[in-house]
Order: structure tokens, then sequence, then C-alpha cells
């Protein structure tokens, strides 16, 4: 399974107007970048966040680029950048393939509760994803794991017809439930992104 890495940040106004344009730059380096399988980005629906998904064979090739002289800089992702970012660098259960090349993605921040367990979390999620994906408008399966940065939170990525689909779908009293055991398990951050490949 390749390393995936999730980059979100305060957008500036050109990457809000033109994710891929902006980052016309950083997909002509990233290109030539070696173990580098693909770049991804999107401005969230919520809010005036981007994030931008890095796909490497390994870790150790994102590694190899941080040793590099001029890095970041060299990444040419400023432009998109109005502030403080966060890095995630994800060991998903599945390949996000299907999620990210949906319509909208749903990329869902879960911080542990204190005294809970990713374990736990895993189980409802396995238990769950099934019974989410047979429903019309979800691209999936579900894709999670948990952050190398942060110990507790776990990042899950699904795709979704619209996050109007999501929201009817996640609303429904089947889904009651898991909602419920998910929302005691952890506290949880949603965004919709409409992910396009930058490279």
């Amino acid at each position: 399974m390749p390393a995936h890495e999730i980059v979100s940040f305060p957008a500036t106004d050109a990457f809000a107007a033109d994710p891929i344009g902006v980052l016309k730059t950083a997909a002509e380096f990233f290109a030539t970048v070696e173990g580098c399988l693909g770049v991804y980005a999107g401005l969230a629906e919520e809010e005036k966040t981007g994030s931008i998904l890095i796909i490497w064979e390994t870790l150790e090739h994102h590694k190899a680029l941080v040793k590099r002289p001029g890095y970041p800089e060299i990444l040419g992702v400023k432009p998109a950048i109005n502030g403080e970012s966060k890095i995630y660098h994800i060991d998903f259960n599945h390949s996000p393939k299907a999620a990210v090349t949906a319509p909208t993605t749903e990329v869902l921040v879960l911080t542990l509760k204190e005294g809970k367990t990713k374990e736990q979390l895993d189980t409802i999620l396995a238990a769950t994803d099934p019974k989410i994906i047979a429903d019309d408008g979800v691209f999936g399966p579900s894709a999670w794991g948990a952050t190398q940065e942060s110990e507790g939170v776990v990042v899950l990525l699904l795709g979704w017809e619209s996050s109007k689909k999501h929201l009817e779908v996640i609303g429904k009293p089947t889904h009651t439930t898991f909602v419920e055991s998910l929302k005691e398990t952890a506290d949880t951050k949603v965004v919709h992104v409409s992910f396009k490949k930058v490279f």
C-alpha cells in the first residue's frame, strides 16, 4: 500500500478560485520527484480550507524530498497557502482512490476520546462501512487509518455523489446507532472536498 500525505491549510483567494491553476508549478515539480505517484487538491465546501493529497510509493520517498535543499519552497505550493498548515501521514486500510475520484470526498478527522482505543473505533467503522456503501450515491469502500503525527487521530475518506447525499444517507434511522457509537468514541470534524488531479 502506498503512503498517503494530506496537507490541510487556510486557502488563498487564488487557490479558492482555481486550485489546479495555482498548483501548476507544483504539478510540474512533483512530476519529477522520485516515488511520487500522484497529487490531488481541492477546496472544502464548508470553509475556506484547502486540501492537498500526495501519494507516495513509500514514506521514505517523502522523507528524501524533505531533506532536499530549498524544501519546502521548492514544492511550489506557497501561492495556495494562507497560514499554518496541518500535515498528516496516514496508513490507510484500503486504497482511497474511489473516495478521492468521487464527485465529492468526505474528509473526516476523528480524535479518540479519553479511554477509547483505535481498536474500538476500527470495530465500529468496519461493522458499519458495508451498510453505508450499499446506498446509492456512495463511492466506497471507506479508507481510514491512524496519522503518524498525532496519537489518537484517525482520518477517514469516503466518496459521495454530493455533500447533500452524505447527510441524507447518514441521517437515516438505520444508521442512528452507528452515529451515536462514533460520537461516543471520538470527536469528529468533517469537510467535503471536490478533489481534482494535479499530477
